[in-house]
């Protein structure tokens, strides 16, 4: 079975950020299509909410079954009327994850550049954020360490005057370590906090989205890769940050509701914001599909290649 995802984009009724249950869904995209496809795309994933000038972006992951992931963007001014999608960054090698955020006036993005072993820095090359050009590498992964995956899934935050950065390797024990960096400038250089690792585990040990600020509190979302890789998404509350110490305790369990259908496999991404008074969820769902007719292809091209 081929592992896939689509995205599904929900207006939250309720108090509870995290209740996906009472998501109206506004927006979705999935996999495979309807039409036989020599190249299906087979995820769709990784969503981050985004708003600038009044402009409410989705920005994801696209993978195709025979090629490496591109990150593409759609945007609304309504939530019913959104555009077509178009790719903003497209590099050799794989790219998932695209954490946008804007600092000093400035939107960048750190997309997920783990398969070359960096933390990389992009920058919007206008406002209508349709491309994103490579500004910096601000981390590479440590060559007298056996990497069993690299640099997956970072995010930044800013807490006065230092920004933090969350990434997770996995070392040769292959489970999922979270790393925690500071610096006191965006383009570095970071040293890694005094409390890093933060966890090692396939529990909580690699982020879902970015952190997510609700009502005076700071929140964390986690992948749980406990049994299978991305099942679903957990949540912890940041309880201590400063350039010496963190703490955080988990909240909730699984957020993705298996009982509603689409969510039935699972998910592994969570992220939400206000836009025009409405609470915007955006999550991923996870779901199996057979491809026979793909695979043999694949195996076909493969032996042919030798």
């Amino acid at each position: 079975m081929v592992e896939c995802f689509n995205l599904h984009i929900l207006e939250l009724d309720g108090e509870d950020i995290f209740d996906v249950s009472k998501g109206k869904e506004v927006y979705s995209r999935r996999c495979l299509g309807s039409s036989f496809n020599i190249n299906p795309t087979t995820i769709l994933a990784d969503p981050f909410l985004f708003v600038h000038q009044d402009i409410l972006y989705l920005f994801y992951e696209s993978k195709k079954f025979f090629s490496p992931g591109v990150l593409k963007m759609v945007r609304t001014t309504d939530l019913e009327n959104w555009s077509e999608p178009v790719i903003i960054l497209q590099e050799k090698f794989h790219l998932s994850y695209p954490f946008v955020f804007e600092d000093d006036g400035v939107v960048y993005m750190i997309p997920e550049t783990g398969t070359i072993g960096e933390v990389r820095i992009y920058q919007a090359d206008d406002d209508t954020l349709t491309h994103f050009t490579y500004k910096k590498t601000i981390l590479k992964q440590p060559i007298e360490k056996e990497i069993k995956m690299g640099y997956g899934d970072s995010s930044i935050y800013k807490k006065d005057g230092v920004y933090y950065l969350m990434t997770m390797l996995q070392y040769d024990d292959a489970v999922n370590t979270l790393e925690l960096y500071t610096s006191k400038s965006l383009f570095g250089p970071y040293i890694e906090h005094p409390c890093s690792p933060i966890t090692k585990s396939m529990k909580v040990g690699r982020d879902a989205g970015s952190w997510i600020e609700d009502q005076g509190r700071l929140y964390r979302v986690s992948q749980d890769c406990t049994k299978r890789y991305g099942d679903n998404v957990n949540v912890s509350e940041i309880t201590t940050l400063s350039e010496t110490d963190f703490n955080e305790v988990l909240i909730k369990d699984n957020i993705l509701p298996l009982d509603v259908h689409k969510y039935r496999e699972g998910g592994h991404q969570f992220n939400t914001i206000d836009y025009k008074g409405k609470r915007i969820v955006a999550t991923d769902a996870k779901e199996y599909h057979s491809m026979l007719a793909w695979r043999i292809l694949y195996k076909a091209i493969g032996l042919f290649k030798r």
